[in-house]
């Protein structure tokens, strides 16, 4: 058994809809895919069927971890405006209450970010299929009800940009190697965390607009969702609390809803959310340091990255690539398996220092 072949449901719906190149163009490195580089003939039968099986779905615990992911964020809002609460009630000078709740404040931003970055990687992670298999619409539904319209997304729409990058990796048609080309990360100095931060701040603006144009959240479609789904789960909800809970007027327990939504998800999401994505994204590959979709591709598991910016095993990217059927959930313990019995898949690039400064 080749479980090489593995990845045939991600591979072939990627090469379904991907327009072949000329041939006369596909002489050109630039223009044709990277072949993959890696196969799994020299693994045992054991090990081989291990992986076979790490392909499984499980939808309730993904419908679960899901639904933690969302909750923890107005719990995060909650903690932060009862420690700020707290903060007021102190024998302390103002301008020192005034600081140390600003600083809560931009710690819970960057922890819900964090939380908004996994529900965006359970998005990708539903594009593969690892929800329910068997049936791609039951799979989009699930995904896009408890992780997609949270954050603007759909696996639907999703899926068309990246089934091009696993169906075109490395070619002029990769988006993600068009995006890498437009923010000119390979002619930038990210040696130190101050130039990566002047990098992030420079190529914000238009990696943003570039990513959510990709995904195609400009449509009406996945703006109604949006904020039909955030006004049910979230707005309403908090506002009904505040009226009858709290004893609020109507239009004040509304507003505050409103006030706590807009500092709490959207501005988190506007501001801090894509400094960690686009971080994230430019970690992922380095096409120029191979010839190979194995060879240019990393694991960024040290410490920042696990607690920050690759959420929900988005660490082991390598994995992914190399097996696109098997869920994001699985991928810790298979990277675990592959490093104790694949000597090839040992040596592939791994980071484990934030784009590797020192």
């Amino acid at each position: 058994m080749d479980f090489a072949s593995s990845d045939s449901h991600a591979t072939a719906r990627a090469a379904q809809d991907i327009e072949v190149a000329p041939a006369k163009a596909a002489a050109k490195k630039t223009e044709r895919r990277y072949k993959r580089g890696y196969d799994t003939q020299h693994l045992s039968a054991d090990v081989r069927a291990t992986l076979k099986s790490a392909e499984g779905c499980r939808p309730w615990a993904r419908i679960r971890e899901a639904t933690l992911t969302v909750a923890s964020i107005p719990a995060m809002a909650a903690l932060t405006v009862a420690i700020i609460l707290s903060l007021f009630n102190l024998e302390m000078a103002f301008p020192v209450q005034a600081g140390a709740s600003i600083l809560t404040y931009l710690l819970a931003c960057v922890v819900i970010a964090r939380q908004l970055r996994g529900l965006e990687i359970m998005v990708h992670d539903a594009s593969h299929l690892t929800w329910v298999r068997s049936s791609p619409k039951l799979n989009h539904f699930l995904a896009d009800l408890f992780v997609g319209a949270p954050v603007l997304s759909s696996v639907k729409e999703y899926w068309k940009s990246h089934r091009i990058h696993h169906g075109q990796y490395g070619s002029h048609k990769d988006p993600c190697l068009q995006r890498f080309t437009d923010m000119g990360v390979t002619d930038i100095d990210l040696s130190t965390h101050w130039k990566i931060a002047r990098a992030v701040v420079a190529w914000l603006p238009s990696y943003n607009a570039a990513y959510y144009r990709e995904i195609g959240s400009q449509s009406t479609y996945q703006w109604t969702l949006f904020i039909a789904w955030h006004f049910c789960v979230l707005v309403a909800p908090l506002a009904t609390l505040l009226t009858l809970g709290i004893g609020f007027e109507l239009q004040v327990g509304m507003a505050l809803a409103l006030f706590g939504w807009v500092i709490f998800w959207v501005l988190p999401a506007m501001v801090f959310l894509p400094i960690i994505r686009s971080i994230a994204e430019t970690e992922e590959h380095d096409y120029e340091a191979g010839e190979t979709e194995f060879e240019t591709t990393f694991t960024n598991d040290g410490f920042l990255h696990r607690l920050l910016i690759h959420p929900k095993n988005d660490a082991y990217h390598v994995i992914h690539h190399l097996f696109p059927n098997i869920p994001e959930a699985e991928h810790h313990w298979v990277h675990t398996l592959l490093m104790e019995q694949d000597e090839k898949y040992s040596s592939a690039l791994r980071r484990g220092k934030l784009l590797n400064v020192q």
